[in-house]
């Protein structure tokens, strides 16, 4: 008997720590698996981004300065001409005014002396012996950013801002025999560069501590900030793989995701020697797992203690067994320009009578013909046979029109050994000594149209692999719900009908605050089991294996219609599409875009009513889901990559081979699309029946 009541002790004592405990392995549990799971795909995504920002960086700096090495270069092209000084000058100070990267433009003759220059400056001095022009003699040329020495004094002068560092540009120059000019060059502002990195930066509350700088080929930091970390890491770093993202540790020993990506303009002569790096603490990329930790211990360490307090009270006015109740509690717990002359781009002059005044080196590259052979040469020689005698009405036409630019798109050409080449053309008119000239700028494309059909494979490619993750996904969230309903499920509902025995029995000896107390474990255990409910209706949705969409749907409907108030939620099924079933993966897709789409519309549409309509055969699906409220944003009718609810509708239309689009109506309402199956039959949709309103 003594032994019996040594045991009934025991239990008073331990049976109060057993639901403290339960919760606190369920607690750390669900912390291991946030660290896990969680804290692995933030890493993944802040590797992303900072590849991504690298490398978007990188391509913006690359095309900043193709765009200006195409720019001088079409400066120098006037050097062939018979232009005069003025008025080259002015088309300089004209090209300067339409960028604010341009301190000073200038071009010199054979012997480095400067002719003409933006604003007169440095004009009749010689630079012979700087490098700008002993370098540019030898082709493009970029020279990394330095200090304003023969400038500085100039621009004072003249009371002209001048910039703390500058970076060069030169290019040889020609006259009309092919013989060598001199350089055009010019310096541009190195605060033009710190714009773009501020610019890619966006908002410093969305930074999230993403820092950029821009190298040089010595891995010296030029702009922006270097991070704080040894020699050893930052030489590790230069010789890695580029654009790669890769955690190294700075000084202090933390966690820093950095990557890099080299200024390469395409289709450019110029090679830079920059490199752009990005880094961003680790610790700034795990900060919402963090806080979610924090909010998570707050609120669990509340209800532990709170489980604890309740037990305790209730263990020590009931002196039992409770092995049964013992043996429940511990089974809880689980949880991404065109280019002239020197660069790739082809430049070709023809007059009025269709006759090839100008061929560039490019267009010789391209086309194989000698320039000298081709001037002279009507243009038709470059043309596949069934275009030509029509291609000189054509120019006759342009000539004829005030317009004095044209795009032309994509157009075939012919090389000399027959080959027939794919080509994107621009054309423009200009007048030279009265006489009128055609301009053409022709890209070669044909290696970039093989690339767009392997492309396409790898879409398709990428297509399938969207496809298997989600289907693994299904599998995943099947899987976890099977495991909260028949285990945790079913924990809670013994702990509930343990609870409500328990309370009754103790009820009328408690006092007002233990009673209190079981009032509020009551609730918590009743929030517990909601929550299980939810989960099991969000990881798989009811009615959609075992009746098909339709009925989902209406199901998912049903049950938001009430929280939705007094917003108008309605389901419209076309009377063919009622009893109608789908692939497994297709109908759960479809499902899930629908789901995304009602609850982005209850949350931002600000809508009266969100209709859903679903049409469709045994070959063909098209579901819309579509509101009378404010709209979607022009950066979200494309879907950006920072909007995880539209892109991951996006992945699902992937997986499936569907196309999805979101649209505002003419109304002004968001409208979102998801159309599987024959594109033709899916567009017969005017002779189809109209939708039947009575899924409602």
């Amino acid at each position: 008997m003594s032994k019996l009541k040594r045991g009934d002790r025991v239990l008073t004592w331990v049976l109060p720590l057993l639901p403290a405990v339960v919760a606190l392995l369920l607690l750390g549990s669900v912390l291991i698996l946030a660290e896990r799971k969680v804290g692995s795909e933030l890493e993944r995504r802040a590797s992303q981004r900072v590849e991504h920002s690298v490398s978007d960086l990188s391509i913006e700096v690359s095309r900043m300065l193709a765009r200006r090495v195409i720019e001088i270069d079409l400066l120098g092209v006037l050097a062939r001409t018979d232009i005069d000084a003025d008025a080259w000058r002015a088309q300089m100070q004209r090209l300067k005014g339409t960028s604010s990267s341009y301190v000073w433009i200038g071009a010199t003759d054979e012997r480095g002396v400067v002719q003409v220059a933006t604003d007169g400056l440095l004009e009749g001095m010689s630079i012979a012996t700087h490098p700008v022009f002993i370098n540019g003699r030898q082709g493009a040329w970029f020279g990394s950013l330095h200090p304003p020495v023969a400038l500085r004094e100039p621009l004072r002068v003249h009371g002209l801002p001048v910039p703390t560092d500058l970076a060069d540009i030169a290019l040889p120059i020609f006259d009309s025999d092919g013989r060598a000019r001199g350089v055009i060059a010019a310096h541009l502002d190195a605060r033009y560069f710190d714009g773009l990195l501020q610019e890619m930066l966006g908002p410093v509350e969305g930074r999230r501590f993403l820092k950029f700088a821009i190298i040089d080929g010595n891995g010296s930091v030029m702009l922006g900030e270097r991070p704080e970390m040894p020699e050893s890491a930052w030489t590790d770093l230069l010789l890695g793989p580029p654009t790669e993202a890769r955690f190294f540790r700075d000084v202090k020993g933390e966690a820093v995701l950095l990557a890099r990506a080299p200024v390469a303009p395409e289709d450019s002569p110029l090679r830079p020697p920059w490199q752009v790096v990005a880094a961003q603490p680790l610790s700034a990329a795990l900060a919402p797992m963090k806080q979610f930790e924090r909010s998570l211990l707050a609120w669990g360490g509340f209800a532990t203690l709170l489980i604890g307090l309740t037990g305790f009270v209730l263990s020590r006015r009931l002196v039992r067994p409770y092995s049964e109740s013992e043996k429940r509690l511990r089974e809880q717990g689980e949880v991404l320009t065109a280019v002239v002359n020197s660069a790739s781009d082809a430049i070709i002059n023809v007059d009025e009578d269709g006759r090839i005044t100008l061929f560039n080196p490019a267009a010789a590259r391209i086309f194989g013909h000698a320039p000298e052979h081709m001037v002279g040469q009507p243009l038709d020689v470059l043309l596949p046979p069934n275009q030509r005698g029509i291609h000189l009405a054509r120019l006759q036409r342009f000539s004829d029109s005030p317009s004095t630019t044209r795009p032309v798109g994509r157009v075939k050409g012919v090389r000399a050994d027959g080959q027939v080449l794919e080509l994107e053309a621009s054309i423009s008119q200009i007048t030279v000594r009265g006489r009128r000239l055609l301009n053409a700028i022709l890209r070669d494309v044909t290696e970039r149209m093989r690339d767009d059909r392997a492309l396409k494979r790898y879409q398709s490619k990428l297509s399938e692999l969207t496809r298997r993750l989600l289907s693994q996904e299904k599998q995943t969230a099947r899987k976890l719900a099977q495991i909260l309903h028949d285990q945790l499920g079913q924990t809670l509902g013994a702990i509930s009908l343990s609870f409500d025995a328990l309370s009754s029995l103790a009820t009328a000896d408690l006092s007002p605050e233990a009673r209190e107390r079981e009032r509020k474990l009551g609730l918590l255990i009743e929030q517990a089991v909601l929550e299980v409910r939810q989960a099991l209706v969000a990881m798989r949705p009811p009615l959609l294996e075992e009746a098909g969409l339709p009925a989902a749907l209406h199901n998912e409907v049903r049950a938001r219609a009430a929280e939705a108030e007094p917003l108008v939620l309605r389901l419209e099924v076309a009377p063919a599409a009622v009893a109608l079933r789908w692939p497994g993966d297709v109908e759960y897709a479809a499902f899930m875009i629908a789901r995304e789409a009602l609850a982005n519309a209850l949350l931002h549409a600000r809508a009266t009513e969100v209709v859903v309509t679903v049409d469709g055969a045994p070959g063909w699906l098209h579901l819309q889901v579509t509101d009378d409220g404010v709209g979607l944003s022009p950066d979200l009718t494309g879907g950006r990559p920072g909007h995880l609810g539209i892109v991951g509708m996006r992945e699902r239309a992937l997986a499936i081979g569907a196309h999805l689009e979101t649209h505002n109506s003419s109304s002004g309402g968001a409208v979102v699309s998801l159309k599987w199956g024959d594109e033709q039959q899916v567009g017969s949709g005017s002779a189809r029946e109209p939708l039947n309103d009575g899924w409602h």
